[in-house]
């Protein structure tokens, strides 16, 4: 038994396992080591072993007193890296000696005293890479017992943490970046220098760096934040320019690849560099875009150091990305802090400004107002002024108008005040509820005049309530305005009570009310509330922003309740007594000068605003002279007669605006005037006006309401129409011209200007009628031409398509449609090579459009041969067409027109033509006489076989000679008068026959008779002669013959000189025998010669 057991402990079966370590531990020669062959190896250093090789944790043994290393896979591939195999089997102290002096005590320790070590997070450089890596590590040495009571060895249990360490120390520095810069730094300065702190305080992931920010002129970068390095340092230059050879940082190749960039050369770069917590400096840095969301230009670049004792891998990459996109939001933000702050500043200083402005501008207005107003009303008060009702209307026109620019004056300068601090009250006790309704009772004929009803109930305060009293009545007279502007019916109720220690005035109304949405911003001064329904749309949009100030200064609120379509309560309350108000404003009366100015002008303007009738030039009290308007001749000259006069129709709701406008108007147009929109819109469809001049702000329907239902109306969509505004500036002027204005005139305007567009525009108006006219003529004249050209081409009988420039149909006439199969409203429109196909007849080749190439040359296509067109049923059909270009007045081509035909029957025709001439030509020379056809210009055209053989000419010399070469065989002396005869029976189309003479194959001329009969078609038509030639030659003899035999016999019988007779009988001899001579000889029987004897040719 004992003999198996130590056979057992000398065999290596302990180490189990296929692990790397295993097989490893097994192969090793131990024998070389203080542990000797495995087979003397001790009980606890075999389980030892054999526990920690089969442990997936990483763990690593050392044994005896070198500590022999023994390690497991997991410790391998955690912690040795390039140490590993080379670890195994070695000293502890000599695998890891660069750490030895830290961990060895501890390893010493364990073994001297038993007791196991403890350590966590333990910052540990071990050199795994080539360089001191800077590690964290969480282990345990734990004592190994021997065989006997003595320590043997020692195992570690570790757990590398290097990855959480750091990765939380990289995580705390993003949380401080965000922390600390994103909503603290107010500025980009304060925002890089922030953020240089705080990479300052992570020096081992950063040794150094650097943010430079992109100048204005982008071919330079500012440093503006740093850490880790001093300034003025070669490798932290306060500027940093972008150009491609500057040996510093490589900005312009960042700028370039849109990428971060590592620079490997630091030393060469910068030399000799001491900066970082480690004794090795850094050898390499990162350059990285600062880019921002939104914006194609970079904002700047960061410039990071990378530790010596890290590895620069894809982790630490990650977090330099993060930093640099931390840091771009940082400078964004602070940019955009900056941005807002300067537009805050921009704003406050304006702001400062307008009431600068508003102050002095309304100090400025109140002296020519002041020079303005106070003559007027000594002339108006003075009952001695001779003045005529039209200037003193006039007057009271300027009177009543400047007192409304006074009022608002003293708004702006009220504001002014309120705004600078300066205004000074004087807040005295006052019977509030007495001057309330006297306030009110001022408005009662007003309303009472629109039909409304005033309710005034303010009972008597049991004490005074101390108010200034110039600033109560801008408050009442303000709200009843409001109210009186926006109550078309109904009523206005004004009420005041005590409620407590205040007193409550109520303004309430039956008006148009006030969307909700239109609440928040109702006491904004300059807010208008849009599309509201009101008397006019008149107001400056600071009356209620100014009694809400008012009401403040006397320590009181004011709130607003509307229901839209319903009303509007305004509710003001006021403290009573005196404590709430400022002591030196408490009685007395007020140092600063008085912007009240009663409460006239709010009644005369809201009298302004109620309806009157439809106004005319006849309502005026004069009309104001051309001459003293100065207008010029050119825009004065007017018909005499009134109804010859053109018609405008004024549209403004403010009462003295229209008359001013009607008198201005009414000596050269016919003017009807009207209060609003919708009123002009029924004037106009009652009458319609040559011009109408609107005002934009108006109630019911406003001046661009007006304008759109006359644009939208085919009656009214040419009427001109000028638009009055007070709101100057280009962008209103553009507004009116693309809502359909003809014009925009901005008050104030001359009365010239006024007459002068006016006139132009009724002008131009009648021109455009006039050629509206003649475009209708014209239209009218080119509809007949049309339907003209339309009968014409339905009558031609040939099919004919128009195109246009880009050969595509435009019509066709129903032949085209018939022999395309395409109906016209098919056609429209198509591409002409769609509807007219057609092919070569015999090669079956497309042909070329005839319709293209006249578009394309500009010239007419003659008629195609051999053409086939496809129908669009897929039938084919013979055709010849032709084309040619539609030009314009000046020449260039509008068009092309396309004419073709059907030839199936012509060819038809032709063929049996062809079969009839060729049964003609074999009959014709086969036939005993000789036969012969010509052309209705009497050009021969056939002559049969006959011809040519009975006078030896051939085709081409018969035919020849334009036709007339047949008479080249006929006797000279007949030639001149056969062509003569011929030629008058081919004029006159009318039978003839003649005689004449015919050349022979041999010289010789035989007689011939030479007949023709006209030819005609179904139509009538002359078409030429067709006849015959038969040799009549021994019977004309014979008829010779006997003419000179009966000759002589007749001179015979009538005792002609026997001379004569004999003569005669000699010359009938002689044209008995051709070619020869004779003559007569008489002798006696003696054969003496007689006295009688003939020889008709001299010499015989």
């Amino acid at each position: 038994m004992n003999q198996r057991r130590a056979s057992a402990d000398t065999s290596t079966g302990f180490l189990v396992g296929d692990g790397e370590m295993s097989r490893r531990t097994r192969e090793f020669d131990w024998s070389s080591t203080p542990v000797g062959p495995i087979d003397d190896w001790p009980q606890g250093l075999k389980t030892a072993v054999r526990i920690m090789l089969g442990s997936r944790y990483a763990m690593w043994l050392g044994w005896g007193p070198e500590l022999t290393f023994f390690y497991n896979d997991a410790y391998a591939k955690m912690t040795l890296g390039p140490k590993h195999p080379g670890a195994l089997g070695r000293p502890a102290g000599a695998v890891w000696s660069e750490i030895w002096n830290e961990v060895g005590p501890r390893a010493e320790s364990v073994l001297r005293s038993g007791e196991a070590t403890w350590d966590e997070g333990l910052l540990l450089f071990l050199e795994r890479r080539g360089f001191p890596e800077e590690s964290y590590h969480t282990f345990s040495y734990s004592p190994l017992p021997g065989d006997g009571d003595e320590v043997g060895g020692m195992l570690c249990v570790v757990t590398e943490d290097t990855e959480r360490v750091i990765g939380e120390r990289r995580l705390q520095t993003l949380r401080e970046l965000a922390a600390r810069t994103i909503d603290q730094a107010k500025s980009v300065g304060e925002a890089c220098h922030k953020a240089s702190e705080i990479l300052a305080d992570n020096s081992e992931d950063l040794p150094f760096s650097l943010i430079y920010l992109l100048g204005t002129d982008g071919r330079h970068a500012q440093l503006a934040g740093s850490s880790g390095v001093t300034a003025n340092m070669q490798i932290s230059s306060a500027t940093v320019p972008l150009n491609q050879g500057d040996g510093s940082w490589p900005l312009h190749d960042v700028v370039e690849q849109g990428n971060a960039i590592v620079v490997d050369d630091l030393a060469h770069r910068f030399g000799e560099l001491k900066v970082g917590p480690w004794p090795e400096v850094p050898q390499q840095a990162m350059v990285l875009p600062l880019a921002t969301p939104g914006n194609s230009q970079l904002a700047g670049f960061l410039v990071v150091g990378v530790s010596s004792r890290l590895p620069f891998d894809d982790s630490y990459r990650g977090f330099f990305d993060l930093l640099a996109g931390q840091i771009a939001a940082t400078v964004a933000n602070a940019r955009a802090y900056e941005v807002e702050r300067e537009r805050a500043d921009a704003l406050a200083e304006l702001d400062r400004a307008k009431t600068a402005f508003f102050s002095n501008v309304s100090h400025e207005f109140r002296t020519p107002l002041t020079l303005m107003l106070g003559p007027i009303e000594d002339m108006l008060s003075r009952s001695y002024t001779e003045l005529s009702p039209s200037a003193k209307g006039q007057l009271e026109v300027v009177n009543r108008n400047g007192l409304r620019l006074l009022r608002l004056v003293n708004s702006l300068l009220d504001f002014s005040r309120i705004e600078a601090g300066r205004v000074h009250a004087a807040f005295e006790p006052t019977n509030l509820a007495a001057f309330t309704r006297e306030l009110a009772s001022v408005f009662r004929s007003a309303i009472e005049r629109a039909g409304l009803k005033l309710v005034v109930h303010c009972p008597d305060i049991r004490e005074p309530v101390y108010v200034d009293r110039e600033m109560w009545e801008k408050i009442v007279l303000n709200l009843l305005s409001n109210a009186f502007k926006f109550t078309l019916e109904g009523e206005i109720v004004i009420t005041q009570r005590q409620t407590g220690e205040v007193v409550e005035l109520c303004v309430r109304d039956t008006g148009t009310g006030i969307p909700s949405e239109q609440m928040p911003q109702l006491f904004e001064r300059f807010h208008r509330i849009e599309n509201s329904q009101g008397r006019t749309h008149e107001g400056s949009g600071i009356g209620l922003a100014l009694v809400q100030e008012l009401v403040k200064l006397h320590g009181g609120t004011i709130a607003a309740e509307s229901s839209f379509g319903e009303g509007t309560t305004f509710t003001i309350r006021v403290p009573l007594g005196k404590s709430h108000l400022p002591t030196d404003q408490i009685g007395g009366r007020s140092t600063a000068v008085s912007s009240a100015t009663g409460p006239t002008p709010y009644v005369e303007e809201a009298l302004r605003w109620l309806p009157d009738e439809t106004l005319t030039e006849h309502d005026t009290l004069e009309k104001v002279s051309l001459q003293e308007l100065q207008v010029p001749s050119a825009v004065a000259a007017v018909p005499a007669t009134d109804d010859d006069r053109p018609m405008v129709l004024v549209a403004d709701d403010n009462s003295d605006m229209r008359q001013y406008v009607v008198r201005l108007l009414s000596e050269r147009f016919r003017v009807t005037a009207v209060a609003d929109g919708e009123s002009a819109l029924t004037e106009v469809r009652r009458r319609r006006p040559d011009l109408v001049l609107t005002d934009i702000m108006m109630p019911r329907l406003d001046g661009f309401g007006l304008l759109k239902e006359l644009r939208d109306d085919p009656r009214t969509s040419d009427m001109p129409v000028i638009m009055l505004s007070a709101r100057a500036g280009e962008e209103s002027r553009v507004e009116g011209v693309e809502a359909g204005a003809d014009d925009y005139l901005v008050k104030p305007f001359s009365a010239r200007e006024l007459i002068a567009r006016v006139g132009a525009h009724l002008q131009m108006a009648r021109m455009r009628r006039e050629s509206a006219e003649n475009l209708r003529q014209s239209e009218v004249q080119l509809q007949k031409e049309r339907d003209l050209l339309s009968v014409t081409l339905a009558s031609i009988g040939d099919a004919v398509v128009t195109t246009d420039t880009d050969s595509c149909v435009t019509n066709m006439n129903p032949v085209a449609e018939t022999l395309t199969g395409w109906t016209c409203e098919e056609a429209l429109g198509q591409p002409l090579d769609r509807i007219f196909r057609i092919v070569n007849e015999q090669s079956r080749k497309p042909v070329e459009n005839p319709a293209e190439r006249a578009l394309r040359e500009g010239v007419v296509v003659g008629l195609a041969n051999h053409t086939v067109l496809i129908r669009k049923d897929g039938q084919e059909c013979p055709i010849d067409d032709s084309a040619a270009p539609i030009r314009g007045e000046d020449g260039t081509i509008e068009g092309g027109v396309l004419v073709f035909r059907d030839i199936t029957e012509r060819r038809e025709s032709e063929k049996a033509l062809r079969e009839s001439e060729s049964y003609f030509r074999t009959m014709a020379n086969n036939a005993p006489t000789m036969l012969w056809v010509t052309e209705a210009d009497g050009s021969c055209s056939f002559l049969s076989r006959g011809w040519y053989e009975y006078t030896g000419q051939t085709e081409e010399e018969g035919l020849g000679g334009s036709g007339f070469g047949w008479l080249e065989a006929v006797h000279p002396d007949d030639r001149d008068e056969s062509g003569r005869i011929f030629r008058e029976a081919n004029e006159k189309h009318e039978f003839f026959s003649l005689d004449y003479r015919v050349r022979q194959p041999d010289g010789s001329y035989r007689w011939a008779i030479d007949s023709g009969r006209p030819r005609f078609n179904e139509g009538g038509e002359f078409l030429g002669f067709i006849g015959s030639v038969i040799d009549v030659h021994e019977r004309k003899t014979a008829q010779e013959f006997r003419q000179k035999q009966a000759r002589i016999l007749e001179m015979v019988a009538s005792e002609q000189p026997l001379d004569e007779i004999l003569n005669e009988l000699t010359s009938f001899i002689e044209w008995q025998i051709p070619g020869s001579s004779g003559s007569i000889l008489l002798l006696d029987k003696k054969g003496n010669r007689l006295r009688h004897g003939a020889a008709p040719r001299p010499g015989l």
